[in-house]
């Protein structure tokens, strides 16, 4: 057999297999949420979400991770220690080629910015992420014939004996309730990617105060001609950045969630792996873009109109 009839052999049957799973491997309709989804209301005015979870769990991560490379500390490093090195040092050049005055100064924030968002990503693209969770119940509450709230309530992990119904596919919707996942990417919540921006945004704002002093305002306010006018837009542009962070990080991973559960649910065996490739590529890429734009909007922030003249 020619390697040409091989290729064409594998090929077809991949799509055979695939599209078989579509009838035999049925994944229930897309679970698919703009807003993080409440798994825990037992704490007055502070509902644990299902991205909280995950990013406390990143967190501890993280740390953990930062206590484990440094707990033994080598001239030559090995293991765990040189692979922290390498990827930290590799971010540092990165940082420094933009510029190097400002990259000792910004380099813990963004560093910290970037394993945290990178992380978040790629955690949900595990396994079980979206689709392991528990039943809530609605409770609706009418005035007048209207619907004026529609609250979840936790009734338990999501069980229906598989002997029940040959055509029962998703336990929940059985049962008349609804999915809640236990756990979601961060940045699939337009909450985790705004607080991020808005710590970057403080962290710019405050250098700029302290490389300029009061002068930093003069960006913005300037009554000399037209620059005041210049001016204007420079202060709208330097509000819209948390905006503009926030905003990108989340649209991207969000987007990249639901084409994940779409072409799970339309083709649930091989279709979706290519998928899973390139989003692993954009979670890294989002992570560094955050991290990258907040190093360069400080760089921008600490430089004087003098200076940028001068460019």
């Amino acid at each position: 057999m020619s390697t040409r009839t091989r290729n064409i052999l594998i090929i077809v049957g991949a799509l055979i297999i695939s599209i078989a799973s579509r009838f035999f491997l049925y994944t229930g309709p897309p679970h698919v949420e703009v807003a993080a989804e409440v798994i825990f209301d037992g704490i007055p005015g502070f509902p644990i979400t299902n991205s909280f979870v995950v990013s406390i769990i990143i967190d501890i991560l993280v740390i953990a991770l930062a206590f484990a490379a440094t707990r033994n500390l080598q001239m030559v490093p090995r293991g765990l220690q040189n692979v922290m090195e390498f990827i930290l040092e590799t971010l540092y050049n990165l940082f420094r080629n933009i510029n190097a005055k400002y990259v000792a100064t910004a380099f813990p924030l963004v560093a910290t910015i970037f394993l945290f968002v990178l992380f978040g990503n790629w955690f949900g693209l595990l396994p079980g992420v979206g689709s392991i969770g528990v039943c809530h119940e609605k409770h609706k509450e009418e005035k007048h014939g209207v619907v004026v709230e529609e609250r979840l309530a936790l009734v338990g992990p999501a069980s229906v004996p598989a002997a029940e119904s040959e055509e029962v596919h998703d336990t929940c919707a059985a049962q008349g309730k609804k999915l809640v996942p236990l756990f979601r990417a961060p940045a699939a919540d337009l909450n985790f990617t705004f607080a991020i921006a808005v710590i970057s945004f403080v962290f710019i704002e405050y250098w700029g105060f302290r490389a300029l002093g009061p002068g930093y305002l003069k960006k913005f306010f300037n009554l000399n001609g037209i620059m005041s006018f210049v001016g204007i837009i420079e202060f709208i542009s330097e509000l819209v950045k948390p905006f503009a962070l926030a905003f990108r990080l989340f649209g991207n991973i969000f987007a990249g969630e639901v084409l994940l559960v779409v072409m799970a649910f339309l083709v649930p065996l091989l279709l979706p792996l290519p998928f899973y490739g390139f989003e692993v590529f954009v979670g890294f890429i989002q992570a560094l873009i955050f991290a990258l734009l907040t190093y360069a909007f400080l760089n921008i922030a600490v430089t004087g109109h003098d200076e940028e003249h001068a460019h």
